[in-house]
């Protein structure tokens, strides 16, 4: 089982800005950390932007659908101080790329506290060469 630890609880403007050739090179590894990490800990939303498709879709944690933008909409209700992003699987076929793993994050969602520990999976799809994030679903676990 492979296993990525990231916590980063500093370098708020570390890679706030990404070129697109940047994010070519980026493994689906560290395309999906950096979409946890940008969004939920430094509440940036130009990462998402970037590299998720026009239709994106995102199942949220409580069962909610949300389109790209309602899904960018919904930062400022964050108010997290850690993300521990771990991958336990990641399938990948010609264009189309999974992430599984577990999202644990410190701190808020709407004023109240976010789920410790998230299943997630992340469904990317390469266009032009570079990965786009198709959707994503978050799951919160019994601990």
């Amino acid at each position: 089982m492979k296993k990525i630890f990231l916590i980063l609880l500093f370098f708020p403007s570390l890679i706030f800005s990404q070129s697109s050739n940047d994010l070519k090179q980026m493994s689906l590894a560290e395309l999906n950390d950096y979409l946890f990490t940008e969004m939920a800990l430094n509440k940036n939303t130009e990462p998402l932007n970037k590299i998720a498709t026009d239709d994106f879709v995102l199942i949220a944690a409580p069962g909610m659908i949300e389109n790209k933008m309602q899904a960018i909409e919904g930062v400022d209700n964050l108010n997290i101080s850690s993300v521990k992003v771990t991958i336990d699987k990641i399938l990948e076929k010609e264009n189309i790329g999974i992430v599984i793993g577990v999202l644990e994050m410190e701190g808020t969602i709407m004023n109240r506290p976010a789920p410790k520990r998230i299943r997630y999976s992340s469904v990317f799809i390469k266009e032009d060469g570079m990965w786009k994030l198709q959707t994503r679903t978050m799951t919160p676990m019994r601990m």
